[in-house]
């Protein structure tokens, strides 16, 4: 950030934090089509950035959050829910004893 601010490097250093769950990453495929990413945004190191570029326009307001919509993983998600609760209940019910001949 000193660098950047010194205008020895022409960009700014990255400052966001990707998380990735339940698939190994980084490999091909691009974060956007992993099932499940995270992207932190440390509010001090934008407000830092912001400072040195002259572009501090920081309200509470501006933070944006995504929840993703509902596709195909997220029903089949929900399938496979109902499968094990199915599953689990027929576990409980009394078993039959062997019919005999």
């Amino acid at each position: 950030l000193i660098l950047f601010q010194k205008g020895q490097t022409p960009t700014p250093p990255p400052f966001e934090i990707f998380f990735c769950f339940g698939e190994e990453w980084p490999d091909r495929k691009p974060k956007e089509k992993k099932l499940i990413t995270v992207q932190v945004v440390p509010v001090a190191a934008r407000l830092l950035l912001e400072m040195f570029s002259g572009e501090l326009s920081w309200s509470g307001d501006s933070i944006p959050l995504q929840i993703s919509h509902p596709d195909l993983k997220d029903k089949v998600v929900e399938q496979f829910k109902e499968l094990h609760q199915l599953w689990q209940n027929q576990q409980r019910l009394p078993q039959p004893g062997p019919t005999p001949w």
